[in-house]
Order: structure tokens, then C-alpha cells, then sequence
């Protein structure tokens, strides 16, 4: 049924994602069944149960590092020497793992393990881009970091996994409603528990945090040359960059785009009424391109061009107010007084410069 199924079970998988028989591989086992959630317009999530009766007598594979994490629930209690976990080569042995007992794995730190008694784990392969779509649609912050102290019991998940096992098996296909619920619920889960700094990014409705404003006026101001794109900037705050564009919108009532011209338009004015460089050096030093593409700005912003704008704020003892086409008013004075502009500080610019 092409275009209406809402589920796959796999027993071979073809990416080299750590989930299925490929994570099955790394651990030495065989066949692993396995679910895989590709709803429609929405990032996926693999579960994966695991099985042996053997346990993990040797140390496992190395993992090829991806942009994911792996979070295990055990669903049988570790054996008495308890479970042996490597993270980016720091060891550490689990003696009390009880079943429902929970580890958080970043695929980028290389995740192995030994465990000596038998094993019944079910695996959730979750790619970042799933949490990032998740917490965009929340409008907090990405999750940066996610920690979890190996073996704590976790009740939800431990309920939601025996409530998602069925769903493993080819007799049983779950219908897209009770898939995208369980996802859902499980990223919701993850990310409240687990991300020690969901309280401190989650950001603030009306746009920007303070702190996030402070960051992008200062990284606008030392990049006024425009080599910085919005990529690094939403980086910085924390942000996907459709995120960020909205927020920066909300928080200065223009685009950073804008912001950033009109940075350029002031930094021009000063160059005109405190130098007497040539109309190429100016736009040069302002941070344009060229004269022509700094003359065509500067009129569109400020309703005159640049050379007439500075006749006039150079006049001895000239007071005059233009009405620009960015719709502010602007006051000029003489020579030995720089210009000012006399409305409202466009969407708070200033208050956090």
C-alpha cells in the first residue's frame, strides 16, 4: 500500500544506522527485530530488541560515530558481575542494573559494552534532527546534552517499551496514530528528564532571550562585513535557523538582514560627517561592496544620497530634520556635532548593544 503505511518492520537493515541487524552486528548477536517509525513529514525513531542468552561475554565493536543517540532499556536485570560500559574509552561497571533500567548513549562518543549474564534490551535509535524538529515545535532551545546515570530505573519508559513490544512483531502492525503519539510521548519524555538545561534555554516567547540578544548585537557589530551568516548565528543562540529567524523577527521587529544594513547605514554616516574620504573609500570602509551598491542602499534608507546627506550635515550651522524611508526622522546639526536619531530605537536595537 503505497503511500499509507506508517510502519516497517525490518529484519535487515540497509543504512548503516546503529539500530536492527546492523546494531545487532556491532554486538555480536543475529537477527534483531525491529521498528521503524517514518511518519509522514516527521524525523524518524528505530526501536530495536536485542536478545541473547549468552549476554556479552567480550567487550563489543566500536560504533561508527553518527549524530544520534541510542537509549537502552533493559528489560532483565544484569547478572551479578553487573554491566560493563565503555564511553569514549572512560570504563565503568554497573553493579545493580535492574530491569527497566535506562542508559543514554551518544553515538558520536562511541558506546560499547560487556555484559557477562543473559540480556533482553530494546534499543531507541534517535537521530538529533528528531529532537530537533521536536523542540522547534515547542519553540525552546536544541538539546545540546542529554545525561543519564547508567542503570537508574527509569518507570515510563520501562512501561512505555512493554506497551511499543508488540508492535515488533509481523503479526502486529500499529496504526500512524498510535505511532506518532508514542513518538511524541517519548521525545517529550527524553527531553524533560534528561536535558539538565531544558529550564535555562528554553526561550522566551517573545523572541530572543536576553542573553541571545547580547550575542547576536555583539557578533553583528564585530562582523559588519556580513561573513557571518545566519547559520552561525543561530548556532550561537542555540537555535535552528528557522527558529532563530522568527525569534530575532520577534525580539527587533525586523530581519537580521535588515539589522545588519542598517548597522552599515550608521557606521556610513559617521564616516561621511567626521572624514573627508572619497564616496569609494566610505562605502569601502563601511563595509559595501562597492560605491555603487553603497549609494543605492544608503538613498533607499535615508531618502537622499550619501553625498547630499553629508553637504548637509556638514553644513556650519545647519539644523534641518529629513523623513528617510526607513520612516524615522532624522535630526542633523553642524560639523562639530555628530547626527542622531530622534524616534524610538527601532525594536529595542539599542537597549541591548
Amino acid at each position: 500500500m503505497r503511500g499509507s503505511i506508517v510502519a516497517t518492520i525490518v529484519s535487515e537493515v540497509r543504512q548503516p544506522a546503529a539500530y536492527g541487524r546492523q546494531m545487532a552486528k556491532y554486538l555480536g548477536l543475529g537477527e534483531a527485530p525491529s521498528l521503524v517509525i517514518p511518519l509522514p513529514s516527521k524525523p524518524q525513531i528505530a526501536v530495536t530488541r536485542l536478545v541473547s542468552r549468552n549476554g556479552l561475554p567480550e567487550q563489543t565493536a566500536s560504533i561508527p560515530r553518527e549524530k544520534a543517540i541510542v537509549v537502552s532499556v533493559h528489560l532483565k536485570p544484569a547478572c551479578e558481575q553487573g554491566c560493563e560500559v565503555w564511553v569514549d574509552d572512560r570504563y565503568s561497571r554497573v553493579a545493580a542494573w535492574p530491569a527497566g533500567g535506562v542508559g543514554i548513549y551518544d553515538l558520536e562518543a562511541n558506546p560499547r559494552w560487556r555484559n557477562l549474564g543473559p540480556l533482553d534490551w530494546v534499543q531507541y535509535y534517535v537521530p538529533r534532527s528528531t529532537l530537533d524538529a521536536f523542540t522547534d515545535g515547542l519553540d525552546i532551545a536544541n538539546i545540546e546534552d542529554i545525561q543519564c546515570q547508567h542503570g537508574a530505573f527509569d518507570e515510563v519508559l520501562h512501561q512505555m517499551t512493554q506497551m511499543i513490544l508488540p508492535s515488533l512483531s509481523a503479526q502486529h502492525v500499529p496504526c500512524e496514530l498510535f505511532l506518532d503519539y508514542f513518538r511524541l510521548l517519548f521525545c517529550a519524555h527524553i527531553t524533560q528528564r534528561y536535558a539538565p538545561s531544558l529550564e535555562s534555554t528554553r526561550a522566551y516567547r517573545g523572541g530572543l532571550a536576553p542573553w541571545q540578544k547580547r550575542r547576536v548585537v555583539d557578533l553583528l557589530r564585530e562582523n559588519l562585513d556580513g561573513e557571518i551568516g545566519l547559520a552561525d548565528l543561530a548556532q550561537q543562540c542555540g537555535l535552528s535557523i528557522s527558529h532563530f529567524t522568527r525569534s530575532f523577527r520577534q525580539s527587533f521587529g525586523t530581519s537580521a538582514h535588515r539589522y545588519l544594513i542598517l548597522k552599515l547605514i550608521e557606521k556610513a554616516k559617521l564616516l561621511l560627517s567626521d572624514s573627508a574620504s572619497a564616496l569609494p573609500d566610505v562605502a569601502l570602509e563601511a563595509g559595501f561592496s562597492d560605491q555603487a551598491s553603497f549609494c543605492r542602499t544608503f538613498k533607499a534608507v535615508v531618502g537622499i544620497p550619501p553625498g547630499q546627506w553629508r553637504r548637509r550635515a556638514n553644513a556650519p550651522t545647519c539644523f534641518f530634520t529629513s523623513h528617510a524611508a526607513d520612516g524615522l526622522q532624522h535630526r542633523h546639526f553642524g560639523r562639530e556635532q555628530s547626527w542622531q536619531n530622534v524616534a524610538k530605537p527601532l525594536g529595542g536595537f539599542e537597549q541591548v548593544a
